[in-house]
This record gives C-alpha cells, structure tokens and sequence, in this order.
C-alpha cells in the first residue's frame, strides 16, 4: 500500500465492504487496539462531511 499523510485523499473500504473517499486529517500509530490508522472527513458521495476513521489495512487507494 502506498504511503499517505494529512492532506492525502485515500480510498479505504468499510467495515461493511463499501467504499469511502477521505481526506486525512489525522495519522495515528495507534489508532485503536494498538492499529496503525487515520482519521478524516468523507469527500464524495452519500456519506460527504462525515468525520470517519479506519485502520491501513482498509485503505485501498491513495489517490495521486
């Protein structure tokens, strides 16, 4: 997966298996149960201004 940071726009897939695009605002190493993570705001879609976290290992894309 490539690498992200505050400001980067990622897709990530949801608990529920849809997928959301974010715009970080937070990377955290420990982001919940000891998880590497993010927190953000949704950019597109249904779900846009929705405040958001998640694990990496969800993030699917980091949009150039």
């Amino acid at each position: 997966m490539a690498r992200y940071e505050v400001g980067s726009i990622i897709e990530y897939e949801t608990f529920g298996g849809g997928l959301r695009v974010v715009r970080v605002e937070v990377v955290e190493a420990d982001i919940k149960n000891g998880l590497p993570g993010f927190d953000g705001t949704v950019i597109e879609g249904p779900d846009r201004g929705m405040s958001v976290w998640g694990y990496d290992d969800q993030i699917v894309r980091v949009r150039p």
